[in-house]
Protein backbone atom coordinates (compact mmCIF):
# COMPACT_ATOMS: atom_id res chain seq x y z
CA UNK A 1 0.00 0.00 0.00
CA UNK A 2 1.18 3.82 -0.80
CA UNK A 3 -0.38 5.45 1.18
CA UNK A 4 -2.17 5.35 5.09
CA UNK A 5 -6.33 5.02 5.63
CA UNK A 6 -7.09 8.56 4.90
CA UNK A 7 -6.37 8.28 0.85
CA UNK A 8 -9.42 8.90 -1.46
CA UNK A 9 -11.03 6.55 -3.54
CA UNK A 10 -10.05 8.09 -6.49
CA UNK A 11 -6.73 9.01 -6.03
CA UNK A 12 -6.43 4.90 -5.29
CA UNK A 13 -8.08 4.45 -8.62
CA UNK A 14 -5.58 6.70 -10.12
CA UNK A 15 -3.14 4.64 -8.87
CA UNK A 16 -3.56 1.43 -9.74
CA UNK A 17 -4.28 2.00 -13.13
CA UNK A 18 -1.14 4.19 -14.11
CA UNK A 19 1.76 3.47 -10.75
CA UNK A 20 4.96 1.67 -11.36
CA UNK A 21 7.41 0.88 -9.04
CA UNK A 22 11.25 0.51 -9.18
CA UNK A 23 14.90 0.49 -7.11
CA UNK A 24 16.52 2.98 -8.61
CA UNK A 25 20.46 1.97 -9.01
CA UNK A 26 21.39 3.59 -5.37
CA UNK A 27 19.00 1.76 -3.92
CA UNK A 28 15.84 4.00 -3.23
CA UNK A 29 12.28 2.88 -3.97
CA UNK A 30 10.56 4.82 -6.64
CA UNK A 31 7.21 4.98 -7.62
CA UNK A 32 6.48 6.48 -10.95
CA UNK A 33 2.77 7.93 -11.66
CA UNK A 34 1.17 9.23 -15.35
CA UNK A 35 -1.82 11.93 -15.22
CA UNK A 36 -2.81 14.72 -16.81
CA UNK A 37 -2.42 18.00 -15.16
CA UNK A 38 -5.63 18.28 -14.11
CA UNK A 39 -5.41 15.67 -12.11
CA UNK A 40 -1.81 16.06 -10.79
CA UNK A 41 -3.27 19.37 -9.70
CA UNK A 42 -6.19 17.92 -7.61
CA UNK A 43 -3.38 15.20 -6.14
CA UNK A 44 -1.34 18.41 -5.12
CA UNK A 45 -3.91 18.61 -1.90
CA UNK A 46 -2.70 15.32 -0.28
CA UNK A 47 0.69 16.11 1.84
CA UNK A 48 2.43 13.73 0.25
CA UNK A 49 5.37 14.15 2.15
CA UNK A 50 3.63 12.24 5.20
CA UNK A 51 4.51 8.73 3.33
CA UNK A 52 7.93 10.00 0.92
CA UNK A 53 10.45 11.84 1.51
CA UNK A 54 10.86 13.18 -1.65
CA UNK A 55 8.01 14.37 -4.11
CA UNK A 56 7.64 15.59 -7.69
CA UNK A 57 4.28 16.62 -9.12
CA UNK A 58 4.87 18.06 -12.23
CA UNK A 59 1.52 18.88 -14.08
CA UNK A 60 4.06 19.94 -17.43
CA UNK A 61 5.70 16.24 -18.24
CA UNK A 62 2.38 14.49 -16.70
CA UNK A 63 4.70 12.75 -13.85
CA UNK A 64 4.07 12.41 -10.71
CA UNK A 65 7.49 10.69 -8.51
CA UNK A 66 7.47 9.37 -5.30
CA UNK A 67 10.60 8.23 -3.66
CA UNK A 68 12.10 6.44 -0.62
CA UNK A 69 15.57 7.47 -0.66
CA UNK A 70 17.93 4.37 0.34
CA UNK A 71 20.74 4.91 2.76
CA UNK A 72 23.45 5.59 0.04
CA UNK A 73 21.20 7.85 -1.67
CA UNK A 74 21.10 10.28 1.66
CA UNK A 75 24.80 9.46 2.29
CA UNK A 76 25.34 11.29 -0.92
CA UNK A 77 22.86 14.05 -1.01
CA UNK A 78 24.29 15.25 2.50
CA UNK A 79 28.00 15.26 0.86
CA UNK A 80 27.36 17.05 -1.81
CA UNK A 81 25.49 19.57 0.26
CA UNK A 82 28.61 19.94 2.08
CA UNK A 83 30.56 20.18 -1.29
CA UNK A 84 28.72 22.73 -2.70
CA UNK A 85 27.94 24.60 -0.12
CA UNK A 86 32.08 25.21 0.93
CA UNK A 87 32.98 25.93 -2.43
CA UNK A 88 30.22 27.77 -3.23
CA UNK A 89 31.46 30.00 -0.10
CA UNK A 90 34.91 30.22 -1.54
CA UNK A 91 34.41 30.64 -5.21
CA UNK A 92 31.67 33.03 -5.11
CA UNK A 93 31.35 34.86 -1.54
CA UNK A 94 27.91 33.45 -0.46
CA UNK A 95 26.37 30.07 -1.11
CA UNK A 96 22.96 29.34 0.74
CA UNK A 97 21.68 25.96 0.40
CA UNK A 98 17.61 24.75 -0.02
CA UNK A 99 18.18 21.44 0.11
CA UNK A 100 14.38 19.79 -1.26
CA UNK A 101 12.40 22.91 -1.25
CA UNK A 102 9.70 22.12 -4.21
CA UNK A 103 10.70 24.07 -7.36
CA UNK A 104 7.40 25.24 -9.73
CA UNK A 105 7.05 27.31 -12.77
CA UNK A 106 5.60 30.51 -11.46
CA UNK A 107 1.62 29.69 -13.57
CA UNK A 108 1.74 26.15 -11.97
CA UNK A 109 -0.58 25.32 -9.65
CA UNK A 110 0.05 25.37 -5.97
CA UNK A 111 1.57 22.39 -4.35
CA UNK A 112 3.07 20.90 -7.63
CA UNK A 113 6.92 21.23 -8.56
CA UNK A 114 10.08 19.36 -8.04
CA UNK A 115 12.23 18.53 -5.42
CA UNK A 116 16.14 18.13 -5.96
CA UNK A 117 18.32 16.34 -4.06
CA UNK A 118 19.79 20.15 -3.08
CA UNK A 119 19.69 23.36 -4.84
CA UNK A 120 21.75 26.46 -4.26
CA UNK A 121 21.82 30.26 -4.55
CA UNK A 122 25.18 31.53 -5.22
CA UNK A 123 26.64 34.97 -4.75
CA UNK A 124 24.31 37.64 -5.97
CA UNK A 125 21.44 35.83 -5.74
CA UNK A 126 22.54 34.24 -2.38
CA UNK A 127 22.92 37.63 -1.09
CA UNK A 128 19.62 38.57 -2.71
CA UNK A 129 17.64 35.72 -0.96
CA UNK A 130 19.73 36.43 2.70
CA UNK A 131 18.43 40.30 2.62
CA UNK A 132 14.86 38.84 1.90
CA UNK A 133 15.38 36.33 4.92
CA UNK A 134 16.37 39.06 6.93
CA UNK A 135 12.98 40.55 6.34
CA UNK A 136 11.42 37.51 7.28
CA UNK A 137 9.86 34.06 6.15
CA UNK A 138 7.17 35.77 3.73
CA UNK A 139 9.83 38.00 2.13
CA UNK A 140 11.84 34.66 1.80
CA UNK A 141 9.22 32.79 0.32
CA UNK A 142 8.13 35.23 -2.26
CA UNK A 143 12.00 35.53 -3.18
CA UNK A 144 11.93 31.49 -3.96
CA UNK A 145 8.49 31.63 -5.92
CA UNK A 146 9.98 34.36 -7.91
CA UNK A 147 13.72 33.67 -8.38
CA UNK A 148 14.81 30.22 -8.96
CA UNK A 149 18.47 28.46 -7.11
CA UNK A 150 21.49 29.07 -9.52
CA UNK A 151 21.93 25.22 -9.07
CA UNK A 152 20.45 22.19 -8.69
CA UNK A 153 21.92 18.48 -7.47
CA UNK A 154 20.36 15.18 -8.59
CA UNK A 155 22.02 12.50 -6.84
CA UNK A 156 19.94 9.33 -8.06
CA UNK A 157 19.23 9.21 -12.17
CA UNK A 158 16.41 7.10 -13.42
CA UNK A 159 14.57 6.77 -16.77
CA UNK A 160 11.67 9.16 -14.79
CA UNK A 161 13.95 11.74 -14.82
CA UNK A 162 13.71 12.17 -18.34
CA UNK A 163 12.70 16.02 -19.24
CA UNK A 164 13.55 17.38 -15.98
CA UNK A 165 16.79 19.51 -16.94
CA UNK A 166 14.50 21.20 -19.49
CA UNK A 167 12.26 21.99 -16.75
CA UNK A 168 15.11 23.18 -14.60
CA UNK A 169 16.04 25.76 -17.11
CA UNK A 170 12.58 27.05 -17.56
CA UNK A 171 11.86 27.74 -13.67
CA UNK A 172 15.76 29.53 -14.63
CA UNK A 173 17.93 27.59 -12.79
CA UNK A 174 21.54 28.04 -14.23
CA UNK A 175 23.13 24.95 -14.18
CA UNK A 176 22.36 20.88 -12.69
CA UNK A 177 24.68 18.41 -11.53
CA UNK A 178 23.43 15.38 -11.92
CA UNK A 179 25.26 12.31 -9.70
CA UNK A 180 25.79 8.19 -11.89
CA UNK A 181 26.49 6.00 -9.38
CA UNK A 182 25.78 2.14 -8.69
CA UNK A 183 25.00 0.27 -5.08
CA UNK A 184 27.80 -1.92 -4.09
CA UNK A 185 30.29 -0.17 -5.98
CA UNK A 186 32.35 2.92 -5.33
CA UNK A 187 31.97 3.97 -9.36
CA UNK A 188 30.97 7.37 -9.51
CA UNK A 189 30.63 10.52 -12.48
CA UNK A 190 29.29 13.64 -11.94
CA UNK A 191 27.54 15.19 -15.29
CA UNK A 192 27.03 19.06 -15.88
CA UNK A 193 24.61 20.47 -17.73
CA UNK A 194 23.97 23.92 -18.33
CA UNK A 195 20.11 25.16 -18.57
CA UNK A 196 18.63 28.21 -20.24
CA UNK A 197 14.66 28.67 -21.00
CA UNK A 198 13.72 28.07 -24.61
CA UNK A 199 16.98 26.00 -25.13
CA UNK A 200 17.93 22.19 -24.18
CA UNK A 201 20.53 21.37 -21.93
CA UNK A 202 24.41 21.87 -22.71
CA UNK A 203 27.08 19.46 -21.49
CA UNK A 204 29.66 21.59 -19.83
CA UNK A 205 33.53 20.14 -19.29
CA UNK A 206 33.55 23.00 -15.97
CA UNK A 207 31.12 24.38 -14.21
CA UNK A 208 29.90 28.31 -15.32
CA UNK A 209 28.42 28.87 -11.51
CA UNK A 210 31.32 27.36 -9.46
CA UNK A 211 33.73 28.94 -11.40
CA UNK A 212 35.77 26.06 -13.29
CA UNK A 213 35.33 23.35 -10.64
CA UNK A 214 35.13 20.21 -13.15
CA UNK A 215 33.27 16.86 -12.83
CA UNK A 216 36.59 14.98 -12.08
CA UNK A 217 37.02 17.78 -8.96
CA UNK A 218 33.09 17.42 -7.65
CA UNK A 219 34.31 13.12 -7.33
CA UNK A 220 37.23 13.82 -5.31
CA UNK A 221 35.97 16.04 -3.50
CA UNK A 222 32.74 13.16 -2.45
CA UNK A 223 35.17 10.46 -2.23
CA UNK A 224 37.61 12.81 0.18
CA UNK A 225 34.13 14.15 2.36
CA UNK A 226 32.76 10.56 2.56
CA UNK A 227 35.95 9.02 4.27
CA UNK A 228 36.94 11.86 6.50
CA UNK A 229 36.60 11.12 10.43
CA UNK A 230 35.76 14.97 11.27
CA UNK A 231 33.68 18.19 9.65
CA UNK A 232 37.02 20.05 9.50
CA UNK A 233 38.64 17.07 7.73
CA UNK A 234 35.66 16.99 5.53
CA UNK A 235 35.96 21.27 4.66
CA UNK A 236 39.71 20.79 4.30
CA UNK A 237 39.06 17.65 1.58
CA UNK A 238 36.86 20.29 -0.08
CA UNK A 239 39.53 23.68 0.27
CA UNK A 240 41.81 21.97 -0.89
CA UNK A 241 40.45 21.21 -4.86
CA UNK A 242 39.03 24.63 -4.72
CA UNK A 243 42.38 26.16 -3.92
CA UNK A 244 43.78 24.41 -6.60
CA UNK A 245 41.47 24.98 -9.11
CA UNK A 246 41.86 28.56 -8.47
CA UNK A 247 45.64 28.06 -8.47
CA UNK A 248 45.35 26.69 -11.90
CA UNK A 249 43.19 29.59 -12.97
CA UNK A 250 45.40 32.55 -11.93
CA UNK A 251 48.49 30.75 -13.88
CA UNK A 252 46.19 30.37 -17.01
CA UNK A 253 45.43 33.80 -16.97
CA UNK A 254 49.25 34.54 -16.24
CA UNK A 255 50.34 32.19 -19.05
CA UNK A 256 47.41 33.98 -21.44
CA UNK A 257 48.37 37.50 -20.60
CA UNK A 258 51.00 39.49 -23.29
CA UNK A 259 54.33 40.03 -22.10
CA UNK A 260 55.27 43.77 -22.40
CA UNK A 261 58.51 45.17 -23.04
CA UNK A 262 59.90 48.25 -21.37
CA UNK A 263 59.79 50.03 -24.90
CA UNK A 264 55.99 48.97 -25.33
CA UNK A 265 54.90 50.69 -22.19
CA UNK A 266 57.30 53.98 -23.46
CA UNK A 267 55.94 54.66 -26.58
CA UNK A 268 52.33 53.70 -25.26
CA UNK A 269 51.30 50.52 -27.08
CA UNK A 270 47.97 49.82 -25.78
CA UNK A 271 47.38 45.83 -25.50
CA UNK A 272 43.65 45.32 -25.42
Amino acid sequence: MLFGHDTSPETYSVMATSATMHVGPLGSTIHVLRADAGTIAELAAIDWNRHFRQVCLDPVRGVITLMVPSRLHDDLSGILDHVVGTAGSALTGTARGLRSARLRGRDEPPGTGMEPDCEFYLGERARGYLAALAEGEAAADAYFERIAPDLVVEVEITSADEGKAGRYGEMGVRELWRLHGRKGTRELRVEFLALSPGSGPRRLDASVVLEGLTPDDVCEAVDGVRFSQTRDEQTKAVTRIVRRRQRGSVQVREEEAPYLLPGDLKSGTAYL
